[in-house]
């Protein structure tokens, strides 16, 4: 069993292995077979997907040892989850079931909510990013990106699906990038030469104008700013 702390901001791995069943398993006040209900993949050729007649158990098994790794997306009538499907070889490394707790929400406050400004702040700031996709694929990915020379800055509109990240890594292979949102700000811990935006078969890819190399951060910050300690003398 795997227990997950949910936050729609995560990207949830499932591993799964060929002749095998792995299972998510939502709470029972949840169900996908309501107007707002949506459950696809990236390859649905390449897995059997099914929700039981509750539409609060999804059964996930791949139909192929061929490259199956895709992503799928679930919306029930309470959440939104986003799963990355992993083909293993060895059961013993495989998902058997996917259970999440649900943290409790902030409390509501008075205080004034802040504009997240510029997370990808510093003295170094490389951008527009390039986008590139078809006319369906353009309504996924972000309005605008940029990075530091350290962080990559995407920021989006509206409250919809999100898309997952992947990284292109030099060989060409993709992995999923290793990020954190802050308000409409989906920040990547670190730079690459190319990204792809994935939801569903749409495709959107972005990329540097041109990035600068900025060395060794030997302050260690992503702001620039610096403490300096001096030791009384003796």
């Amino acid at each position: 069993m795997q227990t997950a702390v949910y936050s729609p901001d995560n990207v949830y791995r499932i591993q799964a292995s060929v002749g095998r069943t792995s299972l998510v398993q939502l709470p029972a006040n949840e169900t996908i077979n309501e107007a707002s209900g949506l459950m696809v993949s990236g390859d649905p050729k390449a897995w059997s997907i099914g929700p039981n007649k509750a539409g609060n158990l999804v059964a996930i098994k791949p139909t192929t040892d061929q490259e199956p790794n895709t992503n799928l997306v679930i919306n029930t009538n309470r959440h939104t989850y986003l799963l990355e499907l992993k083909l293993v070889t060895r059961a013993a490394d495989m998902t058997y079931a996917l259970r999440f707790t649900y943290p409790e929400p902030p409390k509501k406050s008075g205080a004034v909510r802040r504009d997240p400004g510029n997370p990808c702040d510093g003295p170094v700031q490389n951008g527009p990013y390039q986008k590139r996709s078809n006319a369906k694929s353009k309504s996924i990915g972000p309005y605008e990106g940029w990075d530091n020379g350290m962080l990559t800055c995407f920021r989006f509109t509206g409250n919809g699906p999100r898309p997952t990240l992947y990284q292109v890594l030099p060989d060409g292979t993709e992995t999923v990038a290793d990020m954190h949102n802050e308000k409409n700000v989906v920040v990547v811990h670190g730079v690459g030469q190319l990204f792809r935006f994935r939801l569903n078969g749409l495709v959107v890819e972005t990329r540097p104008t041109a990035q600068v190399n900025t060395g060794y951060n030997f302050n260690g910050t992503t702001t620039g700013e610096i403490r300096e300690l001096k030791h009384a003398e003796q």
